[in-house]
């Protein structure tokens, strides 16, 4: 990485108190160039000197990588076979198992379209459900803005368009240009702060001791150096309840198969930890 580059994270580090170093270098090398070509710059060296000079710059770069972009229903083959095949047998395993509930974490869940995209599609589920059905989804975010939107609901006409008209009508309330989540569906969602590379906790607060049996951490460890991606992953496979199953985004689906992992349905970006045999 360029020295401009490398004493920019340093810069930020003394300002705001916030190390960005473990992003991936291309990550903090584009974040970088976007805000330098935004006030007319055409190099780094240049910017360096205006963040110098100019403290709320400082603020404006960490916010431009703050990692907050979501969709309700993402990408439509990993909910297929959520629905087809990951939460039937989930639940068969607690009708077994005599658990009490299915619990889910949304890790790094931004403005909360992919926690409740799992809350309305588990509420359709059970109303086919011949059993008394349970569920808990705990979504999560470092970004304090991100989760008020979260726990607020509202969304505008462009961000729910891949919301069937049928789900529009069961789930949201229309609130002029917006769509609000029904108060009925919120109740199964419980946002907090959390840091994903924190020493301090390995599960979110509420959640008490995770056993989880879904985790969604999308469309995250790419913007990581590969030790912060494994840190991430090691705190995520602690939560994680025996037979558990991880979903990634389409294109991170790589990276677990480095980490121990196996997909569970080709191109679904759905893992499960490999069982390593016993030494012999």
């Amino acid at each position: 990485m360029e020295q401009s580059f490398s004493e920019i994270i340093e810069l930020l580090k003394k300002i705001n108190g916030i190390d960005i170093s473990c992003f991936d270098d291309s990550f903090i090398a584009q974040s970088i160039e976007k805000r330098f070509s935004a006030n007319g710059m055409h190099s780094p060296d240049d910017y360096l000197v205006y963040l110098k000079n100019n403290g709320p710059e400082a603020g404006l770069l960490l916010d431009s990588m703050h990692i907050s972009f979501s969709e309700f229903f993402r990408n439509p083959l990993t909910f297929a076979y959520l629905e087809q095949s990951v939460f039937p047998l989930l639940l068969a395993k607690k009708k077994k198992d005599k658990g009490k509930e299915l619990r889910i974490w949304s890790a790094a869940c931004a403005s909360g379209q992919e926690a409740y995209s799992l809350a309305i599609l588990l509420d359709e589920i059970r109303e086919n459900f011949s059993e008394k059905m349970e569920y808990r989804i705990f979504a999560t975010d470092n970004n304090l803005l991100e989760l008020g939107k979260a726990r607020k609901g509202s969304y505008s006409s462009f961000i729910v368009n891949k919301v069937t008209l049928k789900r529009l009508n069961t789930y949201f309330i229309r609130d002029n240009e917006n769509y609000l989540l029904q108060p009925f569906l919120k109740k199964y969602v419980n946002f907090s702060f959390f840091d994903l590379l924190s020493d301090q906790r390995s599960c979110p607060e509420p959640s008490i001791y995770g056993d989880f049996d879904l985790v969604v951490c999308s469309n995250l460890l790419f913007y990581y150096k590969p030790e912060y991606r494994k840190r991430i992953l090691e705190k995520i496979g602690q939560t994680m309840a025996p037979g558990a199953y991880l979903i990634t985004g389409e294109t991170e689906r790589e990276i677990l198969t480095k980490y121990n992992y196996q997909e569970v349905f080709e191109n679904s970006a759905i893992f499960q930890k490999k069982i390593l045999s016993p030494l012999r």
